[in-house]
C-alpha cells in the first residue's frame, strides 16, 4: 500500500467534477473539486444513496462508496476484495464496508473478535458478523461501520486483524479500509 503523503503537496492541475445524485427528500446537485495529492489521488465527491437506516449516533447510513480489491487468506479462510478503498466519503453519514469470509477448508472454523489498527486517522467503528462459526464451503459477512463528523475529517487508513481458528491452529486474517472523509 502506498503511504499517504503530506496534504500540502498538491499537483498543479486539480480535477473538477460535477456530481448529481438523488437524496432521500428529492433531487439535489452538488459541485465538488477533486484534487490530486502527490502519490495519492482523492476522488471527487460521489452521489450518496441513503439506505434508509440510521446508525446508533443518529447518522444516516449510505451505500458504501468506492470498492474493494485484492485477496487475503488466513488458514482456510479466503476473502476476495480484502482492501476497501472508499475514495472520498462524506462526513455526518455512516458507511459500512463488508467482507465475505469463505471457508475453503474441510473443517469448521471459528472467527474471533476483530481488532482494528489505526494507521492514520481515527475512530474505528463497531464490527458485525453474521456467524462466528463457518462450516466448510460456507461464508459469513463481516461488516465495519465508519462515521466521521467535523474534526474527524481527512485521510483514514485502518487495518483489521481478524483471528481465525481451525482445530487447534490459530491464524490472523488481514483486511483494510482507507478513505478521505470530508465535507462534499
Amino acid at each position: 500500500m502506498t503511504p499517504h503523503p503530506p496534504k500540502n503537496q498538491l499537483h498543479a492541475h486539480p480535477r473538477i467534477a460535477i456530481v448529481i445524485g438523488v437524496g432521500a427528500l428529492g433531487l439535489f446537485a452538488a459541485v465538488g473539486i477533486g484534487v490530486s495529492v502527490a502519490g495519492q489521488e482523492t476522488s471527487p465527491p460521489t452521489a450518496t444513496v441513503e439506505t434508509g437506516e440510521i446508525n446508533a449516533m443518529g447518522m444516516p447510513v449510505i451505500e458504501t462508496p468506492g470498492g474493494a480489491t485484492g485477496t487475503a487468506r488466513a488458514g482456510p479462510i479466503e476473502v476476495t476484495g480484502a482492501s476497501w478503498q472508499l475514495g472520498t466519503a462524506p462526513l455526518d453519514v455512516a458507511v459500512r464496508p463488508t467482507w465475505t469470509l469463505r471457508n475453503t477448508g474441510s473443517d469448521p472454523i471459528v472467527i474471533g473478535e476483530p481488532h482494528p489498527e489505526v494507521r492514520e486517522g481515527c475512530c474505528p467503528g463497531a464490527f458485525s458478523i453474521d456467524s462466528t462459526t463457518i462450516q466448510p464451503g460456507s461464508t459469513a459477512d463481516l461488516g465495519f461501520e465508519l462515521s466521521m463528523h467535523a474534526g474527524m475529517d481527512g485521510w483514514h487508513d485502518i487495518a483489521i486483524h481478524v483471528p481465525v481458528r481451525t482445530g487447534d491452529t490459530d491464524h490472523v486474517l488481514e483486511l483494510a479500509v482507507t478513505g478521505d472523509f470530508r465535507n462534499t
